[in-house]
């Protein structure tokens, strides 16, 4: 017998803020796609819990391109066999196959697995028994009331007579992915409520200054938030009318030394990420 891969949720929920302005720079549709599959894959690997797109300008929205980002990355937070149905033809998927996939814990990579394992499913049809598209090469009914269209977890015991058990997003046990949001407010509402706020700045504080002092925070909810490659956060700070310090806890540099003019967001979430990940529940 096999085993899954079972990625635990974190002890401490990981949101983060990118500009709707994330790749619209790019020189080509494919190129964007390309940078918004390498910022899924960061996020994926580090176990964020939410993706909050902030417009810079909340007074003139880039909902256009906020829409095109939200898009492409619940495409990619779905399963695979599931995609075609959810999604159906899109022209702005029209380059997805360049797409790096997540490799979820909740995206097994083939159907026939003979050992206990998570998969996502989809509800076609709901009654006093559901009807649950998973990828196992025919629907399976559970007998629980579903939302006709909602997405659920599974996991899925193989047998005789398999055993499978009906999570939500919110109580599934292994990492399911992270969700997407576009939010309309500035950035000081946003960031409202969170236990620890992180902004990163080139102009910020050295991370290697402050690393022993995020360490062992066990629960919670944390902020990371990043600017533009044009425009850092100090800049759409005082466009948006606020200070940046008093805004976030920590202003930090994760790169410090940078050997290169600008750091693309997406590199930037990277390294960030990774440095987080070694000190965040």
């Amino acid at each position: 017998m096999g085993f899954g891969f079972e990625a635990p949720r974190r002890g401490v929920r990981i949101d983060v803020l990118i500009p709707s302005s994330f790749s619209r720079e790019a020189q080509s549709a494919r190129d964007r796609m390309l940078r918004l599959g390498l910022l899924a894959r960061a996020l994926a690997a580090a176990r964020v819990e939410t993706l909050i797109i902030y417009h810079e300008d909340p007074g003139s929205p880039d909902e256009e391109n906020a829409r095109r980002i939200k898009l492409v990355m619940d495409y990619l937070n779905t399963a695979p066999y599931l995609r075609r149905r959810v999604f159906g033809l899109v022209p702005e998927l029209r380059y997805a196959g360049v797409l790096p996939p997540l490799n979820l814990p909740t995206h097994p990579e083939r159907p026939g697995l003979d050992y206990p394992h998570y998969r996502e499913g989809l509800v076609i049809s709901s009654g006093s028994r559901s009807v649950v598209e998973a990828g196992l090469g025919r629907p399976i009914r559970v007998r629980r009331r579903l939302a006709r269209g909602s997405r659920v977890f599974l996991r899925v015991e193989p047998g005789e007579r398999p055993r499978i058990r009906v999570y939500s997003w919110r109580r599934c046990p292994v990492y399911p992915g992270f969700r997407t949001a576009v939010a309309g407010e500035r950035i000081p509402e946003i960031v409202e409520g969170y236990d620890l706020r992180i902004a990163t700045s080139r102009r910020g504080v050295d991370v290697r200054e402050v690393l022993e002092g995020l360490r062992g925070l066990g629960e919670g909810r944390v902020c990371v938030a990043f600017g533009a490659s044009r425009e850092g956060l100090y800049e759409i700070a005082g466009r948006q009318g606020f200070d940046l310090k008093e805004c976030f806890d920590r202003v930090l540099n994760v790169l410090p030394g940078q050997g290169v003019r600008t750091i693309r967001t997406e590199e930037a979430v990277a390294y960030a990420l990774a440095i987080l990940n070694l000190v965040l529940g």
